[in-house]
């Protein structure tokens, strides 16, 4: 049986522009008149987190933060939907093969991702990869990435019309929490030094696999 590959976005498949994503919370943060210095000091790591967590954090010394949390939500995905454009975006390379080489060879790819459901679509379809990913789990429901694998399988059964067990399924990022959600969901791990972290950090998370260009993986995807 061929793996299922399911991807992360930010630092694995690509890179957005950090001023962006930054720049453009801030701004919405502070239309609500909400304190915006972890984002701007830099204190405040996206990395490996889901959008639920990051916004909810972020909105929860509000009043009635449950309301602000949404009109937050609301208003970024309607931003992200008419501004976010591919010079946003830098594809990264290697995981441009890899996805080129899963198309040659029929592979099932979707997205494992913290982002919303909807600026990952306005995020890969940017960055060129349209049409290419078709199910997935996103960062909608859970604050917890590791529930995300999960909800990529749902998905995977809505559109499939099967189940595959977990372990047919290869979670591919850039964080520490991209590799324990594999593991808690049962999946093969797949770590990659394009993000913010290093090999070293990246090895504590015991991936099966860590990479430092996702070209790597290729040779190694028959066995699995």
């Amino acid at each position: 049986m061929k793996p299922i590959l399911l991807f992360d976005i930010d630092g694995t498949l690509m890179h957005v522009k950090r001023a962006f994503t930054r720049n453009l919370i801030a701004e919405i943060l502070l239309d609500f008149g909400i304190e915006s210095n972890p984002l701007e000091d830099g204190s405040y790591s996206f990395a490996g987190r889901t959008d639920r967590e990051i916004f909810t954090h972020l909105t929860s010394g509000s009043v009635n933060s449950a309301k602000v949390y949404d009109e937050v939500r609301k208003k970024y995905l309607c931003y992200m939907k008419q501004n976010f454009s591919p010079n946003d975006t830098e594809r990264i390379g290697g995981a441009t093969e890899l996805v080129n080489y899963g198309k040659r060879e029929n592979l099932e790819m979707g997205l494992c991702t913290g982002n919303y459901r909807e600026s990952a679509y306005y995020k890969v379809n940017a960055a060129g990869y349209k049409d290419t990913f078709h199910f997935g789990g996103f960062g909608c429901n859970h604050a917890d990435r590791k529930y995300i694998p999960g909800e990529a399988l749902n998905d995977f059964k809505q559109l499939k019309g099967h189940t595959p067990p977990p372990e047919r399924f290869v979670v591919i990022g850039d964080t520490p929490n991209d590799v324990r959600c594999a593991k808690h969901f049962g999946a093969v791990s797949v770590a990659v030094t394009t993000g913010s972290f290093d090999a070293g950090q990246l090895r504590e998370s015991r991936p099966d696999f860590l990479l430092t260009d996702l070209r790597e993986l290729i040779d190694d995807l028959p066995n699995l």
